[in-house]
């Protein structure tokens, strides 16, 4: 326990992350891994990984072994603050102890909450919709995209990622203008219909439903425009945002404390 919660032993770990995520930037890079990794951001961990992950299997393996490396840390971090926080909380300065502890415990929490989205809920992204076209998902949900409104030059939608960021970022994303008109469905039955935003979300059969961008088709007697969108359910996303709070407020209480350098300790001498 001692050698799990020891500084050396954060540090190598913590230094092994880095690397490996490094080379996971490199991986991502690669036009022979680029899809597989575009494939694991747009659904489930979990339906990636008993789905169509293994095509390309040097994937999985390096998210399996970053899967290792985070849950090591795991183990560094609980050991650390039972062996180290936590005695520290019946001597010295009581309240930075226990901010410093809370800290490493929230952090958990935001940790074990990562790891429990990959695998619980509904995740679809890149889901992709031409004016009039309308789609049946797997759980049954139509969704139609009855009208289309956008301002700005379609062509700038095929540009390379850097430059399209350069052109809007210089035009500016006329975002209030550029909205889509969608109806949802099941089994004939309307569930939601309403215009949709970028960053203006609507809740439909309890999924988020979200416009993420637009995109222009090629080929000729295609609609200059279409859309792309995002359907996620995610139990855990109320607990997120509270433990991130939460531990952002613990770290900047534990920055002021530091700084002052604590409350003054009290005398234990006798009179």
């Amino acid at each position: 326990m001692q050698r799990l919660a020891s500084l050396k032993f954060t540090l190598a770990s913590l230094a092994g992350l880095i690397i490996w995520l490094g080379l996971g930037v490199a991986l991502g890079q690669s036009k022979l891994l680029t899809a597989s990794f575009v494939e694991m951001n747009s659904q489930l961990i979990r339906d990636w990984l008993l789905g169509p992950a293994w095509s390309q299997p040097l994937a999985p393996l390096w998210f399996l072994l970053l899967c290792v490396g985070v849950g090591v840390m795991l183990l560094n971090l609980g050991a650390c603050t039972i062996t180290r926080l936590l005695p520290r909380l019946r001597s010295g300065n009581a309240l930075k102890g226990w901010l410093l502890t809370l800290v490493h415990l929230v952090m958990l929490v935001v940790l074990l909450g990562h790891g429990a989205e990959m695998v619980l809920g509904h995740k679809q992204e890149g889901l992709s919709l031409l004016p009039g076209q309308e789609t049946t998902l797997p759980n049954g949900l139509t969704l139609k995209l009855e009208e289309l409104s956008f301002v700005g030059d379609p062509s700038a939608l095929n540009l390379p990622y850097r430059r399209a960021r350069w052109v809007w970022t210089t035009g500016g994303f006329q975002r209030e203008g550029n909205q889509i008109r969608l109806k949802a469905s099941r089994q004939g039955r309307e569930l939601w219909r309403g215009q949709l935003r970028i960053l203006e979300p609507a809740t439909v059969a309890g999924l988020r439903l979200t416009l993420t961008d637009f995109f222009a088709p090629e080929g000729e007697g295609q609609p200059p425009v279409g859309v792309k969108l995002a359907l996620v359910r995610n139990p855990l996303t109320t607990l997120f945002f509270v433990a991130y709070g939460l531990w952002a407020l613990l770290y900047a209480l534990l920055a002021v404390v530091t700084w002052r350098g604590g409350p003054v300790r009290q005398s234990t001498e006798k009179v």
